[in-house]
């Protein structure tokens, strides 16, 4: 649950088309999602859940419009602060 929270707001600061985006966003926003799908569904209400896709997809977005040198630098730090997370 807090990796979830936390993949969230990293995302927030960080935008997607997956095939333009580095290598270094494509593997974050895949540990990001899959963090989402393993979160036990009687945790979280169906509506916390969608609220939490949404911003997923919202940051997902955002990214994209930031340069590609933005882009990788947003995703070494997002994949750096989930290390973190897991120690």
């Amino acid at each position: 649950m807090k990796k979830l929270i936390f993949a969230v707001i990293m995302l927030s600061f960080c935008s997607i088309a997956t095939a333009d985006l580095p290598e270094s966003c494509k593997v974050y926003f895949d540990k990001v999602e899959n963090i989402y799908k393993n979160v036990p569904k009687d945790t979280l209400s169906q509506e916390v859940l969608d609220v939490i896709m949404q911003n997923l997809e919202n940051a997902k977005q955002e990214i994209i419009t930031l340069p590609e040198d933005k882009q990788k630098a947003a995703c070494a730090q997002g994949l750096e602060l989930l290390k973190e997370i897991d120690k």
